[in-house]
């Protein structure tokens, strides 16, 4: 996939469309990517999921318990 960046200011025209005041260059995914950090890729944003949920998990049932010892 290939993105337009522009090499000047974007701004909007009268009639709503992007202008480019500099000269527009094409980006590949990886050129994008490099510009703009590194990114994570699908199988650490799932992984990264199941850890969150996890510790949601985790830190619900402890409230839970501790709800249930305190009653007593």
């Amino acid at each position: 996939m290939n993105f337009l960046a522009c090499e000047g200011e974007w701004s909007a025209g009268a009639d709503g469309n992007p202008i480019c005041s500099g000269s527009l260059i094409s980006l590949t995914q990886q050129e994008m990517q490099a510009l703009s950090g590194s990114a994570l890729t699908w199988s650490e944003v799932s992984e990264l999921q199941g850890e969150v949920i996890t510790l949601f998990a985790l830190v619900f049932g402890f409230l839970v318990l501790k709800k249930v010892l305190n009653q007593r």
